[in-house]
This record gives structure tokens, sequence and C-alpha cells, in this order.
């Protein structure tokens, strides 16, 4: 059981070394710009579907429709991944706060 202790906290050191180095000290306003991103990326995502879903009518999409769908999704996923990643390095103190408050 100590083994797993030490080695969490091992964990821990090495993972908020090795991110903290790489991010700046984050606050609500550092943070903004991710938020805006995904969801601007959504809105697009859902703005190509509807856009298809309107010019397809009774056919099926092209290929090339399809392609760019599928582009928008992948951005699309792959900025939500990457959030939660950065959301959970927070979770776990890996990522400094400046200026936490609770509300």
């Amino acid at each position: 059981m100590r083994l797993l202790l030490e080695l969490d906290k091992h964990r821990r050191d090495i993972n908020k070394e090795a991110i903290n180095s790489n991010v700046d000290d984050l606050n609500l306003d550092k943070l903004r710009p991710v938020v805006n991103m995904v969801a601007n990326s959504r809105a697009a995502y859902i703005g190509a579907l509807m856009k298809l879903s309107n010019s397809t009518s009774d056919s099926s999409p092209t290929i090339k429709e399809m392609n760019q769908l599928r582009e928008k999704r992948t951005e699309f996923e792959e900025l939500v991944a990457a959030t939660n990643t950065l959301e959970v390095a927070i979770e776990r103190g890996y990522v400094d706060i400046i200026g936490a408050r609770l509300e």
C-alpha cells in the first residue's frame, strides 16, 4: 500500500513538472479562448451538417460533402479531447492556477 501511495505522489510530481512547464499559469481569461474555440468548432460542425441536409434533399451526400463534414467532426472531436485533457490536468493540480477563487 505504501508503494502505491509513493507511486501516486511520484506520478503527480512528474506530471506537474512536465505539464506545468509547458503551460503558462492559467486563469479564466486564458481559458476563455479555449472555450470559444471549442464552441466555434461545434457550431461549424453543426452548421456543416445543416448545410448538407439542406442541399441534398432526397439524394445522398457526395463523397466530397462527407469528407468536408468528417473534417469538421475530426476538428471538433480533437478540440474536445484536448480540452478534456486540460480539465483533468487542472483537476489533478498539474497546472498552476492564478487568481483562483471559489464561487
